[in-house]
């Protein structure tokens, strides 16, 4: 089994420590939007869609009105395979800033699979740094006495 180097250990932990980081990012916004956030429903004007090698992406414009009257058109923080032009989607708006909102629907399935992975490459990575730090047992301190058996 080949012995991970104490650079690449290192970075192991590092990955980890940044997906532990977006992980939790990730949690502290949707609890926050959950607790502060008013509900409206938003109805999607716009979606664009990019076309890349292998990948696409969308990026859906939506259009709400706040509480208070006040009308918001911006950009959605998600996409989902059903959404098309014109359909109702939820939303989460902030009552101090109504042009920060989010996707009501977005879970913490997202951050609890980054945290997971991030505890993963961090303990991978700490066990791969602690290895690294031993020297490889090549035979050398093996004392074969006078070769008598006794």
């Amino acid at each position: 089994m080949t012995k991970m180097t104490k650079k690449n250990a290192i970075l192991v932990i590092v990955s980890g420590v940044l997906f532990l980081a977006v992980s939790v990012f990730a949690w502290v916004k949707t609890v926050h939007y959950r607790g502060e956030g008013v509900h409206a429903d938003a109805v999607i004007v716009e979606i664009e869609t990019t076309y890349f090698d292998d990948d696409t992406d969308h990026e859906v414009t939506v259009r709400f009105t706040t509480e208070s009257g006040e009308e918001i058109t911006g950009k959605l923080d998600a996409y989902k395979s059903g959404f098309y032009e014109g359909k109702t989607v939820p939303v989460l708006y902030l009552p101090d800033d109504p042009h920060d909102f989010t996707y009501e629907k977005n879970g913490l399935l997202l951050p609890l699979i980054l945290g997971g992975a991030g505890v993963f490459l961090l303990v991978f990575g700490v066990i791969g740094l602690v290895r690294s730090g031993r020297r490889p047992d090549d035979g050398t301190d093996f004392d074969p006495g006078d070769g008598s058996a006794e």
